[in-house]
C-alpha cells in the first residue's frame, strides 16, 4: 500500500507597521520614520468629521515611499483635493540611534495640505516612541523658530497662497517663520493582535493661512491635539 501524505503551508507576512489616516506609514494622522516592506501596496480609506480621504501608498524602494491622496472635504457639497506625499528614510534603527525619515506632504497638490517633516521612530519593548519636527501645517502655531533660517533667509517665510496643483512647490518646501513639534507612541501587546496609538497633532487644520478655503468646505475647530487610537 502507498501512503500518500498532504501537507499545507500557510504562510504569514508579518507587516510591523501601521497605515496612518493619510495613507502612510505612521499614527493616527501624523507620520512616523518607519517603512512598509520592499514593494508593499495598500489602499486605505479614513472619515473624520472634518474630511473624508482615499489614499493608495506604495514601497518604492526599502527607503521610499510614496502616497497618492484624494480628499473630500464635508460641506453642504464636497470639494476635493489631490496631492502626494513621498517619505525618505535617512538611516534605520540600531541599539543607540532611532530611525530617520525625511518627508514631504503635498509634493505637487494644491498646497492646502503643504507642510514638511524628519521623524524619528525608537522601538523599546513594546512601544514604538515617535518624535518629529514640522514645517508649514505640521509647525501648527510653532515651538522654536525655524533652524533653516540661520542657513539661507529664503528659509524664513513661507508662500500661503493656494495654488491649482500639478507644480512641485519648492519654494515653500522647509520654510516658513517657525517649526512645529509632534509624536506619539505605538504600544503592541505581545498576547492580543491590537495596538493602542497616542499622538500629539500640532495642525491646527482651520489657522488663517488655511482659512480661506476651509471655511466653504466644513472645517471645524480643532477641540485638542491630543488622539487616541486602537488598531486592530
Amino acid at each position: 500500500m502507498i501512503k500518500r501524505a498532504i501537507y499545507f503551508l500557510l504562510i504569514v507576512i508579518s507587516v510591523p507597521s501601521n497605515s496612518s489616516d493619510f495613507g502612510v506609514t505612521g499614527l493616527i494622522d501624523m507620520p512616523t520614520a518607519r517603512m512598509s516592506p520592499d514593494g508593499n501596496l495598500r489602499t486605505t480609506i479614513s472619515s473624520q468629521e472634518r474630511h473624508k480621504s482615499a489614499a493608495i501608498t506604495y514601497q518604492v524602494t526599502p527607503w521610499l515611499e510614496g502616497t497618492f491622496r484624494y480628499t473630500g472635504f464635508k460641506s453642504s457639497s464636497y470639494t476635493y483635493d489631490r496631492n502626494y506625499e513621498v517619505k525618505a528614510l535617512l538611516w534605520e534603527e540600531n541599539e543607540s540611534l532611532p530611525q530617520v525619515a525625511v518627508g514631504i506632504r503635498d509634493l505637487v497638490g494644491t498646497g492646502y495640505w503643504g507642510s514638511e517633516y524628519i521623524v524619528a521612530s525608537k522601538q523599546m519593548g513594546n512601544f514604538d516612541l515617535t518624535l518629529g519636527m514640522g514645517w508649514g501645517r505640521l509647525a501648527g502655531d510653532g515651538d522654536i523658530n525655524n533652524p533653516l533660517a540661520h542657513i539661507s533667509d529664503s528659509f524664513a517665510s513661507r508662500k500661503t497662497s493656494i495654488g491649482r496643483g500639478g507644480k512641485l512647490s519648492t519654494n515653500a518646501f522647509f520654510s516658513g517663520e517657525k517649526a512645529g513639534f509632534f509624536g506619539g507612541l505605538n504600544y503592541a501587546p505581545n498576547s492580543i493582535p491590537i495596538s493602542f496609538i497616542l499622538e500629539y497633532n500640532p495642525d491646527q487644520y482651520s489657522k488663517a493661512a488655511i482659512r480661506l478655503i476651509e471655511e466653504g468646505r466644513g472645517a471645524e475647530e480643532l477641540n485638542s491635539p491630543i488622539s487616541a487610537a486602537v488598531k486592530w
